[in-house]
């Protein structure tokens, strides 16, 4: 998640009143559900999505982000393994990066009615000033569940510069105990730090990830054997003065591979508030060694992109910009066209889930053949902040379950 570059524009200014309490809503530490008030700015959520709530709530005095859930939650992913559902997600007192902050991971049993925490993963206290942690997505190696990770200096700067990431790996047996977090490598002793590894991806038996590099200037292809070991490929995109970043991978049936690249553009676009938006559309063919970028969806920019198929169709939910007063929202859009064949596609906007402020990263599981779980974090929905003033607010974790019938 690309904070940074808007605290740096904005924040320093800002009085300690942005610190306030932000949901009235409580849960317990160890992520048990709790009624959300549903909707976005008091509007109700669309008609698929049922069950929407609070999972993890932001009501607390807690300063030990290490230890326990503190005001800012944020970054969920949710992966099926050993029969259950698991959910990470990160807990810090702001978007700011920072030492103070962990990943806590944990299991549902009862297909997402409620959820026991597992484990607790503390930012590295690599010396002098330790690392932030944030950005966890799940993937599953062999009978062994991983998490990658980002781990960054705790600087503010513009557009991820000078945060020295780490992408990092954990991994379990049972889900309650964990390595120590290993930097990615190559194996040969070269670490692929100030690369920020996005989502990974497994298709047959090799895994993929892209990685954005420090400065927000370039998006590659990374590839594994056995997820901890990982050699450098193409660029994605390499156009810097658009600023890409976050770009999600899709293995079509095809096997062509789709990528979808965020590009933040120019100084005066950074903020999603004016000029363009725009979402780079990325093509490769096996054996994936070079990109084709032959068109992108304008007037959307999506922010922390997920996305999943569900009865061939392809969905992706993201971070929605509506420019005004730097409102941002997280919406389920689907993707359309000539997707086997790597031609021409559309994107359309399905609706917004009950969010606002610093909101979106999404995690999904498929529940039955029509439903699909989700998570996804949101600031308070009534105050409805913009997006500055909400990623020092305190964030919820909310949940929803997604019922496809509705969606024709």
């Amino acid at each position: 998640m690309r904070a940074r570059t808007l605290l740096a524009l904005t924040v320093l200014p800002l009085s300690l009143a942005a610190f306030g309490c932000g949901s009235s809503e409580t849960s317990g530490a160890g992520g048990s559900t709790t009624t959300g008030s549903g909707g976005t700015g008091g509007v109700a959520p669309p008609d698929w999505l049922e069950d929407s709530r609070i999972l993890v709530s932001s009501v607390t005095e807690n300063l030990d982000c290490t230890t326990d859930i503190c005001r800012h939650n944020e970054n969920t992913d949710l992966i099926d393994w050993q029969g259950a559902k698991w959910l990470v997600h990160r807990t810090a007192k702001s978007q700011i990066l920072g030492p103070n902050s962990s990943l806590r991971i944990s299991k549902s049993t009862d297909g997402g009615a409620t959820f026991e925490l597992q484990a607790v993963i503390q930012a590295p206290t690599t010396p002098p000033d330790g690392r932030d942690i944030r950005d966890p997505h799940f993937y599953i190696v062999g009978d062994e569940l991983y998490i990658k990770a980002l781990c960054r200096l705790p600087v503010v700067s513009k557009r991820d510069s000078d945060v020295d990431t780490l992408p990092q790996y954990i991994h379990s047996k049972d889900g309650k105990t964990w390595t120590d977090l290993i930097t990615y490598s190559d194996g040969m002793g070269t670490e692929w730090n100030t690369h920020s590894f996005w989502r990974i991806r497994e298709r047959e038996g090799v895994y993929y990830s892209t990685a954005y590099h420090d400065g927000d200037t370039s998006v590659t292809l990374f590839s594994s054997t056995d997820g901890e070991i990982w050699q450098k490929g193409p660029d994605v995109y390499a156009i810097a003065e658009d600023t890409p970043l976050e770009t999600e991978l899709t293995f079509l049936p095809s096997g062509k591979l789709l990528a979808l690249v965020r590009m933040d553009g120019t100084e005066d676009e950074l903020l999603g508030d004016v000029g363009r938006l725009r979402t780079k559309i990325c093509w490769s063919d096996p054996p994936y060694d070079a990109f084709d970028c032959p068109d992108e969806f304008s007037d959307q920019r999506l922010d922390g992109p997920l996305t999943f198929f569900h009865d061939g169709r392809l969905f992706v939910v993201a971070r929605k910009h509506l420019r005004e007063n730097s409102r941002k929202r997280t919406a389920l859009f689907e993707i359309t066209g000539e997707l086997d064949a790597g031609g021409k596609l559309a994107i359309k906007e399905w609706g917004e889930l009950p969010s606002a402020g610093d909101t979106s990263y999404a995690g999904a599981v498929d529940l039955d053949a029509t439903r699909t779980l989700i998570t996804w974090y949101s600031g308070n929905i009534e105050k409805d902040e913009g997006w500055i003033f909400g990623m020092l607010s305190p964030t919820d974790v909310w949940q929803g379950t997604i019922d496809f019938s509705k969606l024709k």
